[in-house]
């Protein structure tokens, strides 16, 4: 295991096809000209909703599930060493990337992050242990989004918060490169914004906001006040 990056997962777990794509998902994801065109979205805006995660709460334990290397949420750590935080990923090189990032990022003072390998589908944590649960664009990539759903929300704390992003399809370009990255298996088989809401209001209730910018949608909720 990598210095500085905890796992729970078996040593002769294979590796992930995320391993050798760290610094070119991080030129791909953060391109302003990528996201507007194929999404119609901005990486500033996905930052925006990173420390809308962050700064609602000033105290508590905050879950980064599917935390890749921190391209749009390291400047919000760094911002808020008062909130201590697990950085979760399935690759280890994305959680290197992120360490690295952090650290460049804070100036070495990332003392309040914890790097961990895990599965996000065997999440190993108790009930309610964290006050804020951030989960950006990990949705898309499952084609069955409700038990990643109730395992985010049995972990975050009555009356804690979760933040959820997701690409959906939306009836513009978007939508064909989505069916493309459908047929490569880069992603799960593309749901409508309408089709994600509706699983997300069921099972975070109806007081959740969700709103879309082109094809992506982000999701706010509040554990216990469903119904």
């Amino acid at each position: 295991m990598q210095p500085g990056i905890f796992s729970v997962l078996p040593d002769e777990t294979p590796g992930q096809r995320y391993d050798s794509r760290a610094r070119a998902y991080d030129r791909l994801i953060g391109s302003r000209l990528y996201n507007r065109i194929f999404w119609g979205s901005a990486p500033d805006e996905y930052r925006a909703f990173a420390r809308r995660a962050v700064e609602s709460s000033r105290s508590g334990w905050l879950l980064d599930a599917g935390c890749g290397t921190l391209l749009l949420t390291a400047r919000a750590y760094a911002a808020a060493p008062e909130r201590p935080v697990v950085a979760l990923d399935q690759s280890i090189g994305m959680l290197q990337r992120a360490r690295e990032r952090l650290a460049e990022t804070s100036g070495g003072r990332s003392q309040h992050v914890v790097f961990l390998q895990a599965d996000l589908l065997d999440l190993p944590f108790s009930e309610h242990c964290f006050q804020t649960v951030l989960s950006m664009g990990m949705l898309h990539l499952f084609d069955n989004v409700w038990p990643l759903v109730r395992a985010l929300s049995r972990i975050t704390q009555p009356g804690g918060h979760l933040f959820l992003s997701s690409l959906v399809a939306n009836g513009r370009f978007g939508d064909r490169y989505l069916r493309f990255l459908h047929r490569a298996g880069e992603v799960a088989a593309p749901r409508t914004a309408a089709e994600l809401e509706r699983v997300l209001r069921d099972a975070l209730g109806n007081d959740a906001t969700f709103s879309v910018t082109g094809n992506m949608s982000y999701t706010h909720g509040q554990h216990g006040q469903h119904g």
